[in-house]
């Protein structure tokens, strides 16, 4: 039976310039993955944590996906929980973009709407995060002492971006992991060019909050540290 590697640690959000009671209810969380060797294989016939489609799981070809995936879906069971829902009656689906959402596995007497979800791994680390309906949401972690080079910058931000990013190249993994909760949130993954999400980026060194406009939806962007890991938390709504 596979067994987490650690705790469920809830996670604190550093509210800025604005009055929590004016945001979603959301609930973020992370959890450690358990280490693994390049080589080595998923193990086989585990009892799966909840949420876990078998079928997926079994195509995985890398014990670190496989750690990943399982950490990250024990870890969103372990929120929801929290959240006040009893996972053994709901289900993940994924769109065409493979966006993951919740969904009834029946319709209960008195149908409850189940909250907005999202997903991510950063090497030692699964994060998760639900938030109510009213708006859509996307994590995205990364190392703290992790280096994004120079080289990736265009892939990342053109025009007056890019070159403020050459200026200050501190920015960098702040605005990746930003902009990644933003792809997330918005249900569109690596489908949305990470150049054509624009904002005034410097304002997350100073205020650690920005506000993206693009495809019909209002998101804001919280970024900060907890730990040994550089969070966003994107909230979308339109």
């Amino acid at each position: 039976m596979w067994q987490a590697a650690g705790e469920v640690e809830f996670l604190t959000l550093p509210i800025t310039g604005r009055d929590s009671s004016s945001r979603p209810k959301f609930l973020l969380g992370r959890i450690p993955i358990r280490a693994t060797s390049p080589k080595d294989k998923p193990p086989h016939n585990s009892t799966l944590p909840q949420l876990c489609d078998p079928i997926e799981v079994a195509n995985f070809s890398t014990a670190k996906r496989y750690e990943e995936h399982l950490a990250g879906r024990f870890l969103l069971a372990a929120i929801l929980e929290e959240w006040g829902i009893e996972c053994s009656g709901i289900e993940i689906q994924r769109d065409q973009y493979r966006a993951p959402s919740l969904s009834w596995l029946a319709s209960p007497q008195f149908v409850k709407p189940l909250p907005n979800i999202s997903i991510g791994h950063s090497q030692d680390w699964a994060v998760a995060a639900i938030c109510e309906r009213s708006h859509r949401i996307g994590i995205d972690a990364e190392p703290v002492d992790r280096h994004i080079s120079k080289s990736a910058f265009p892939f990342m931000a053109s025009g007056e971006e890019l070159v403020l990013l050459n200026g200050q190249s501190d920015l960098a993994l702040m605005m990746w992991t930003a902009k990644e909760a933003v792809q997330k949130a918005l249900g569109l993954g690596m489908n949305l060019n990470p150049r054509h999400i624009s904002c005034d980026w410097w304002r997350l060194k100073e205020k650690s909050r920005v506000n993206v406009q693009l495809n019909g939806y209002s998101t804001e962007i919280e970024t900060w540290q907890f730990g040994d890991l550089c969070l966003s938390l994107a909230l979308a709504i339109t």
